[in-house]
């Protein structure tokens, strides 16, 4: 989904004065259907078959695509792999024991020293890596009551780097720390040394370490700190729903060996100062015209008719479906493909991601958002709800009875002016029978 303060450029100029629902356009890349301004209705079932509806209330909808639970599942991983092969020391151990009759702490401190330098790390860097993309791709939300939208956009402003810190350092750093791991492991590999000289050279090597952590987190608290200060704002751009502009674009890329063909829905607010950009724009790839339709209608059933008349969120990536269907599967499972199951969901630590993507998606995703948009969601006394205008009304009863006759939205051109062939030609009904008469 696209959120990011760039300015996507749009199809043609808004300000052209035939840019409306309905609107068929041929692109350099494909073609589009314009659905708005003007939300009116097309006509098809909504539905939510992209997911894009992430939380839904009697006021607001937030639209917020991602695969969570992937995320939370792959850095979880990196635990299963942490017991595993402490698992695999323990075993070394033992066999060893019943052998010799002596403790070794050899296999615990190879096999330790990989997990604190490899495992650990990673596990940890893919769990903040998934909270960052959280906080980076927030929510569109769609205010029924105010009907207005809020577009998540980032202030200009280039991306602050830390002083003394890049790849080149983070790498030196890293390696400088899993030395100083590996210096103070290293003694309990010696046997033959005595137990003085060995608990000698681990103080030596942790003394080391804390030193070096120490350091690294002092600078990097500070210099995370002002990269905070400094790196852009995310904000919202408050524009009135009847005025979003919305269509879907079909695009062909092609390539040297392969053609693709992309089918994107966007909401887009323009650029008051320039119609051919758009000052805060969201996309979700749909698949298909007819499915864009289906994940437009979800929107512009919600804030025209209310939330009954939206499909919730899905709910695959709770901890309750989750439950039912590990219950489901052990009714429909014979045992060793069950048990299977478990392996699997034990390795990727299924139960736990789904605690962490439930947390992101309740907690952190909205714990970033700006106190002005949780003050705007805020709801309202239902005679100050803002109504809909007369004109949509109008043209939505219409094109209610069209379908009803059997049109369809995707091949009844621009809504102005097949309204206004359709007056033209009760003129002319009403004319000739006027002259029978």
């Amino acid at each position: 989904m696209h959120t990011a303060d760039e300015t996507p450029s749009l199809p043609q100029p808004l300000s052209e004065p035939d840019w409306e629902a309905g609107v068929r356009r041929t692109t350099q890349e494909g073609r589009l259907l314009a659905l708005g301004p003007a939300p009116v209705a097309t006509g098809e079932r909504a539905a939510d078959v992209n997911a894009w509806i992430r939380r839904k209330t009697d006021g607001w909808l937030d639209l917020q695509h991602g695969n969570l639970l992937f995320g939370a599942e792959f850095a979880l991983m990196f635990l299963s792999l942490f017991i595993l092969m402490m698992l695999f020391a323990t075993a070394i151990t033992v066999d060893a024991y019943l052998q010799d009759g002596e403790m070794t702490w050899i296999p615990y401190s190879v096999v330790g020293g990989m997990n604190m330098l490899i495992t650990v790390p990673w596990g940890l860097y893919m769990h903040f890596l998934g909270n960052k993309a959280v906080k980076e791709t927030p929510p569109v939300r769609l205010n029924r009551q105010r009907r207005e939208v809020a577009m998540p956009r980032w202030t200009e402003g280039k991306e602050f780097k830390l002083p003394l810190w890049n790849d080149t350092a983070a790498g030196f750093t890293y390696i400088g720390v899993l030395f100083t791991i590996g210096w103070a492991l290293t003694p309990f590999m010696n046997e033959y040394s005595s137990t003085e000289y060995r608990n000698s050279l681990v103080l030596e090597g942790l003394v080391l370490l804390g030193i070096e952590l120490l350091v690294i987190g002092t600078y990097l608290f500070f210099a995370l700190r002002l990269k905070k200060k400094h790196d852009p704002k995310l904000v919202y751009k408050i524009y009135p729903w009847e005025k979003l502009v919305a269509y879907i674009e079909t695009r062909q890329d092609i390539g040297p060996s392969l053609m693709a063909t992309h089918t994107v829905l966007t909401l887009a607010i323009p650029k008051p100062d320039d119609p051919e950009s758009a000052l805060a724009a969201a996309s979700i790839n749909v698949g298909h015209e007819t499915a864009g339709l289906a994940q437009w209608e979800c929107i512009r059933q919600f804030m025209e008719n209310g939330p009954e008349a939206c499909p919730d969120p899905k709910n695959d990536e709770t901890l309750v479906h989750y439950k039912a269907k590990c219950r489901q599967a052990r009714k429909e499972m014979s045992l060793l493909p069950w048990l299977g199951k478990k392996v699997g969901d034990w390795f990727f630590q299924r139960y736990l991601a789904h605690i962490i993507t439930e947390r992101r998606i309740k907690t952190l995703a909205l714990k970033s958002l700006p106190e002005e948009l949780k003050a705007w969601s805020a709801p309202l006394p239902k005679e100050q709800w803002a109504k809909p205008s007369e004109a949509l009304l109008s043209l939505n009863q219409q094109l209610a009875r069209a379908y009803e006759r059997g049109l369809k939205f995707t091949q009844m051109g621009p809504v102005s002016g097949w309204q206004a062939g359709r007056e033209e030609k009760q003129q002319q009904k009403r004319g000739r029978g006027r002259f029978r008469a």
